[in-house]
């Protein structure tokens, strides 16, 4: 865990914690060395920290005696998923909470920085679709984790989606900060949770809510990285609903005439055939006393995603935006009873690829999109998709090894990039993956032998792993 995106970097003295750089924090198992403050808020620091038993790096959360409620709810929710596997679930993997001068400190893994400061890293600059889909998948792998096991996250946002380590596995993701998750057995009509901008329609209009509010949460951070602007505002409440209205359609008269707080932004309509018209901004304002803030509206419909971006090299791309806009019009269906599962979310054929088979074997983007899923795959997939060959006689034309091994990944050289494929460059890929000693099994002719010449065997490479995690996809879709 690391807050650097979301704080300021803080000193290393703070009149409410007490905690000073090279303090030694003892747990009544661990020993904690603090290096760094890498963060801080209202509830207090984060400390970039080791534990002196493990050698093992860990962010320290730190909170202030004034957020002591807070943090035994924070407690008592870390506690629940702990449960789950932190490695397959995509979540943050909590060590322990103990007490030091009366301050309460949790251990957390140390990750690297969220999705927030990534956007900021790239000057805003949107992701691609192949990066965006592994993204997905994780997430929808963490939301059906926790379904599973009956806790609601409440507090989807790029700012606690952090980047596991970005140099050596691009992509790979965990969900931090489950301060405001509840058990759906907690859930009051009424009760407002989410930022603005994220906010389901359901908690807006002040409705009973499930665990869907996580499903639209997310369509609103797939949006995000496409357009690299928010879908629907995240400074208004009344704004957020207006363009909901807007891009999407106004909910069914049935969800408003159940919302408790429906009347803040709907009127009664006693002429029309529908029941309730949205407010004027006047009559927001007029109603509310609240001047409804300035947003201008991303999209006129979902469907402007397929369009609106017009670099598109490859046709199949085309086939995957409307892929992409098919998910996301489930993700951010109004009406959260009809809104899409993470279970059948992560059988969407933008997340298998099913779309793109037919160009498995001809497109380089169809390889890219392949290679970048591997990319942020739990431990669980790697280890379906591990190969060992049969030993063979390395290739007289090329003496170039290309056997990756389980450890650590050498970062990329100056001037390369870890996000990209490797035909790209010669640089190591992601140290989960496979072991291949690449190589012809027959004597080729001399033309043959030309032409393997020039041939990277790093693309020979990805050409049989895009072939393996298809087979593996494809398997998991008919299981």
């Amino acid at each position: 865990m690391n807050s650097t995106s979301k704080m300021p970097s803080c000193s290393s003295a703070n009149e409410d914690c007490d905690v000073q750089l090279n303090d030694e924090i003892n747990s009544s198992t661990s020993r904690y060395l603090v290096q760094d403050f890498i963060g801080k808020g209202a509830f207090g620091k984060v400390a970039k920290s080791v534990n002196l038993t493990t050698a093992k790096a860990v962010a320290l959360k730190i909170v202030v005696a004034k957020d002591k409620r807070a943090s035994k709810r924070e407690i008592k929710m870390l506690q629940t998923i702990r449960a789950l596997d932190p490695a397959g679930s995509n979540v943050v993997e909590f060590f322990e909470a103990f007490e030091h001068k009366g301050l309460t400190c949790l251990a957390f893994e140390m990750l690297d920085r969220d999705l927030f400061q990534l956007l900021m890293e790239r000057q805003e600059r949107p992701l691609s679709l192949n990066e965006i889909r592994p993204i997905a998948q994780q997430l929808l792998t963490a939301f059906e984790a926790l379904k599973g096991i009956g806790v609601i996250y409440a507090d989807l946002k790029p700012d606690n989606i952090m980047l596991v380590n970005h140099e050596t596995q691009p992509f790979r993701v965990k969900l931090i900060d489950f301060g405001l998750s509840l058990q759906t057995s907690e859930v009051r009509t009424g009760l407002l949770t989410q930022a603005i901008g994220y906010r389901a329609p359901e908690v807006i209009l002040g409705l009973p809510f499930t665990e869907a509010i996580d499903m639209w949460g997310l369509g609103c951070v797939l949006s995000l990285l496409f357009l690299s602007c928010h879908l629907f505002g995240i400074h208004c409440e009344y704004q957020q609903m207006r363009n909901i209205v807007d891009v999407l359609g106004q909910p069914d008269d049935r969800l408003l005439d159940a919302g408790i707080f429906t009347k803040k932004f709907f009127s009664v309509n006693r002429h029309l055939d529908r029941k309730w018209w949205l407010k004027s901004p006047m009559e927001y304002k007029k109603a509310t006393g609240v001047e409804p803030k300035k947003c201008e509206r991303a999209l006129n419909k979902l469907d402007d995603i397929v369009t609106l971006v017009p670099d598109i090299e490859e046709c199949i791309e085309l086939e995957d935006r409307k892929a992409f806009v098919s998910l996301l019009s489930g993700l951010l269906h109004t009406d959260q009873n009809q809104r899409i599962t993470p279970e059948k979310a992560l059988k969407h054929p933008f997340i298998t690829m099913v779309h793109l088979e037919e160009e498995a074997d001809s497109s380089m983007y169809v390889e890219e999109s392949h290679y970048k899923m591997t990319l942020g795959q739990s431990e669980g997939l790697n280890e379906d998709l591990k190969f060992d060959p049969e030993p063979e006689e390395p290739p007289t034309t090329d003496n170039t090894s290309a056997s990756l091994h389980p450890g650590p990944v050498e970062p990329a050289p100056p001037g390369f990039c870890a996000e990209c494929p490797p035909s790209f460059h010669k640089s190591a890929v992601d140290h989960h993956v496979v072991e291949v000693n690449l190589k012809e099994t027959e004597q080729p002719t001399k033309e043959a032998a030309a032409s393997d010449v020039r041939k990277s065997p790093l693309k020979r490479m990805r050409k049989f792993f895009s072939r393996v995690i298809r087979t593996v996809f494809r398997t998991r879709r008919m299981s």
